[in-house]
């Protein structure tokens, strides 16, 4: 049975960042985050350490420095995030979802195409 993939909004922060460019030190990281979003080097260290913990990411010794890397990619991470939104708030449903998005937003041209396309896709999975 796979893990299931749970990433709070500050462990996405982070997981940005090595899936972008891995592995990082503490400090590649620290000098990346210190400007946005403003965190101080314990807190990246806490972070890190919390997701280390929770087996997202991985490190290695490196010469001077932890070397950190992700343990999970984005794709599986937006997948997990995606199902449990649409438990949480759609009951399961997706329809209701995209029924949700369909009413609250001004969909342009490309993106009914782009619906339809998916939905076209899928059919020809099931």
């Amino acid at each position: 049975m796979k893990k299931k993939i749970v990433l709070q909004s500050s462990e996405w922060i982070i997981m940005e960042k090595l899936w972008e460019d891995n592995p990082r030190t503490i400090m590649q990281l620290y000098h990346v985050l210190k400007e946005e979003p403003g965190w101080s080097k314990s807190t990246v260290n806490t972070l890190l350490g919390r997701m280390v913990k929770k087996e997202i990411i991985s490190y290695k010794e490196g010469l001077k420095a932890k070397q950190y890397y992700p343990n999970i990619n984005r794709d599986d991470a937006a997948v997990a995030e995606t199902e449990s939104l649409i438990d949480r708030v759609y009951q399961g449903s997706v329809s209701m979802m995209l029924s949700t998005l369909v009413r609250s937003r001004h969909l342009s041209e490309n993106d009914i195409k782009e619906l339809y396309q998916i939905l076209e896709e899928s059919e020809g999975k099931s």
